[in-house]
């Protein structure tokens, strides 16, 4: 029961799946000695198992399993009369579909004793829990509530995981439609009502030209009506630009986020010092994207929350990757606040979606906070860079 018990902590704290399994085999095999254990995991074509946890068991072993093709013999998993059972050695040794198993076991001196499936609450597969012996070695008499155990703790582990999957790819989606709404009514808004409104401006100013200059009244009402359209063309502009940044397609992260600046600066009056490489490496649209999104939400907390009148971009090349940084000198964030999960309450839809951002990227995001100041830090790898993917291109071709 401790054991149980810490492994559900494990996945209470976000533990990697592997991490738990690895550790359930551990348990598993110092409970059964001799006994060395495997956890296989069928892929999502639902075709093959896969060894993915198991620390004592031989190495070439999993990578031989790993190995094999898709086909009949990848295990009871991939036929409809064998879904679902609990196979002893009897079975393994007489079934045609473990003959690769078997084989590549024997070369290994081991015994397949057990292999037991890992199914949902709904009895579908996701997976095989083996248990092998050292040929000629004596086995003890299996303990099948141990087992049945383990196989639980392993179905809870990978479900987990799964739906962990799931509502990542899920979110990554709807931020995918979103930024896709976003750019489709920014240039809506760019090319068409600003492009009129530029059009009725310049009407207005016509028209103003014409008139008497004794009818002052008329004069003024024109000029009025002329510094509103301006007004309107300039918001529908910063409007436009705050959804999707044209720019940011057309010329890249330098300049969008340096326009982007300027509008802020003009809008809310926040000071910010901007520290970015010239002709800075283009990265891949999804890279560049959620930076921008990054700097921007960063910006939109310092105005908001942090009380704070200047702030600090800064770009830079290091090891990893690509480094951002934004900086301000306010209040800082309360205490606790980010020690919390990103996606309960009192984190802010700011800071769970910058972290939901770089995880898409493969990234990872650091914040300090103190009374003096907060630093948001975002590290996007090296690999989205263009040029890298370019030449991981041409080398796979």
């Amino acid at each position: 029961m401790t054991t149980e018990t810490r492994l559900l902590e494990m996945l209470g704290h976000g533990a990697p799946m592997l991490e738990v399994l690895n550790e359930l085999c551990n348990f598993i095999d110092t409970q059964l000695p001799g006994a060395i254990s495997t956890v296989f995991l069928l892929d999502n074509e639902g075709q093959r198992l896969r060894p993915v946890a198991g620390p004592n068991a031989p190495k070439t072993w999993k990578e031989e399993i790993d190995n094999l093709e898709a086909g009949p013999y990848v295990g009871f998993c991939s036929t409809a009369e064998g879904q679902g059972r609990a196979l002893t050695v009897g079975d393994i040794d007489s079934d045609a579909i473990f003959a690769v198993h078997r084989e590549a076991a024997l070369r290994e001196g081991l015994q397949m004793a057990s292999f037991r499936p890992i199914l949902t609450i709904e009895k579908e597969i996701l997976g095989a829990l083996a248990l092998s012996y050292p040929q000629r070695a004596h086995w003890p008499k299996l303990d099948t509530e141990l087992i049945e155990r383990a196989v639980h703790l392993a179905a809870i582990a990978i479900e987990c995981y799964r739906n962990e999957q799931e509502l990542r790819e899920f979110s990554k989606r709807l931020s995918q439609s979103q930024d896709d709404e976003r750019r489709r009514i920014a240039r809506e808004l760019h090319d068409s009502t600003g492009q009129k409104l530029s059009v009725l401006a310049m009407n207005l100013a016509l028209v103003k030209n014409q008139i008497n200059s004794s009818e002052i009244q008329f004069h003024k009402m024109l000029s009025d009506c002329s510094a509103l359209t301006t007004d309107i063309s300039e918001e529908v502009r910063t409007l436009s630009y705050m959804m999707h940044p044209p720019l940011l397609d057309e010329c890249g992260l330098e300049t969008a986020i340096q326009m982007y600046l300027r509008g802020i600066n003009r809008r809310v009056g926040l000071e910010i010092q901007v520290d970015i490489p010239r002709r800075l490496e283009r990265l891949d649209e999804e890279a560049e994207l959620a930076i921008f999104r990054i700097v921007q939400a960063s910006l939109t907390n310092i105005h908001l929350h942090s009380g704070s009148a200047k702030a600090t971009v800064k770009i830079e090349h290091v090891s990893e990757g690509l480094a951002v940084t934004i900086s301000d000198q306010g209040r800082g964030i309360p205490s606790g606040v980010l020690d919390r999960s990103p996606l309960g309450r009192g984190t802010g839809v700011g800071i769970a979606g910058m972290k939901e951002r770089v995880k898409y990227i493969g990234g990872r995001l650091e914040i300090e906070s103190s009374e003096y100041g907060t630093k948001v830090k975002a590290i996007v790898p090296s690999w989205h860079f263009r040029g890298a993917r370019s030449a991981a291109a041409g080398s796979s071709a």
